[in-house]
């Protein structure tokens, strides 16, 4: 049995090769709509380049979630399918998620006499976006080459764990996008840009943007990312930190979890497209698992 395991462009991993054996990785692109083009947020897409036609235009912008189509043929990839997708009250990549399913599963029933034993299709709301869907991918990727002969309720059982034991937080300089697209009250916005703090948040259970605390100054922020990782209950596991154009912030906070916790996996991505749009510049989004499932 092959399996696959498939996230939208909200996960910030592009060329990554399982570990498992039998294993792909894939990704379906979310597509950037900016001053009437549009700018599907795959591997050729140059992030610095939207990134400059976003900050420069002044007409709306947003973004579209994968069409059910696109999910549907990256489900055709392998026999057993996990799939995690951006919340689903952020965005409709989970719902197009669920209908690509529907056709790959109708289609498989159809071609094997009604009988759809052998295919396998999971999808999973992370109820965030970002480094929370990377710390998944990786961890799942790990749970299947620890336990190849694992079935796929097995697989799915852990997966639907790890969602609730892991966590992601953001802090942010910039609102704006989140604002234009609906993320985020206007009234928390323009406090913080008008204060020019930075605004820590995370997600809560809806998977909707939660508001912890603005901070104002680096080792401030710091700390108090570092507070509510424990808070939350890190332990010095797998953690992502994805930025935007902000390496030197998303060292130094590195270094602080390493020192804090000197068994952890800190992991540095640059945020691609999507994360890039609601993240903005110098935006670090942060993930991590909680209690220890890897």
């Amino acid at each position: 049995m092959t399996w696959a395991i498939i996230a939208d462009s909200s996960c910030n991993l592009r060329d990554y090769t399982p570990a498992a054996p039998d294993c792909t990785y894939a990704f379906a692109p979310l597509t950037l709509h900016v001053g009437g083009e549009e700018y599907p947020d795959d591997s050729d897409l140059d992030v610095s380049k939207l990134n400059e036609r976003v900050h420069s235009e002044a007409t709306a912008s947003s973004s579209a979630c994968p069409s059910a189509g696109e999910w549907a043929d990256l489900f055709r990839l392998a026999d057993n399918v996990i799939v995690v997708t951006l919340s689903s009250n952020l965005s409709g990549s989970y719902d197009s998620a669920q209908m690509g399913r529907n056709l790959v599963m109708d289609e498989y029933a159809r071609e094997h006499g009604g009988q759809i034993m052998g295919k396998n299709i999971y999808i999973l709301d992370s109820r965030a976006a970002g480094a929370k869907l990377e710390v998944m991918v990786r961890l799942i990727d790990r749970y299947l080459m620890k336990h190849s002969d694992a079935t796929f309720d097995e697989v799915v059982s852990y997966a639907k764990k790890l969602e609730s034991n892991s966590q992601v937080q953001f802090s942010l300089r910039s609102f704006d996008n989140l604002v234009k697209n609906g993320r985020m009250p206007k009234l928390v916005g323009a406090l913080a840009s008008g204060l020019s703090i930075r605004m820590l948040g995370t997600a809560s259970e809806q998977g909707t943007i939660k508001v912890i605390a603005p901070t104002r100054g680096d080792k401030k922020t710091m700390k108090k990312i570092l507070d509510v990782m424990r808070s939350d209950g890190y332990r010095g596991g797998l953690a992502y930190i994805d930025h935007v154009d902000n390496v030197e912030g998303a060292e130094e906070l590195g270094r602080a979890i390493a020192s804090e916790w000197p068994q952890a996996e800190v992991e540095i991505l640059p945020c691609r497209g999507l994360c890039s749009y609601y993240a903005e510049e110098s935006g670090l989004i942060i993930g991590y698992e909680w209690n220890g499932l890897s």
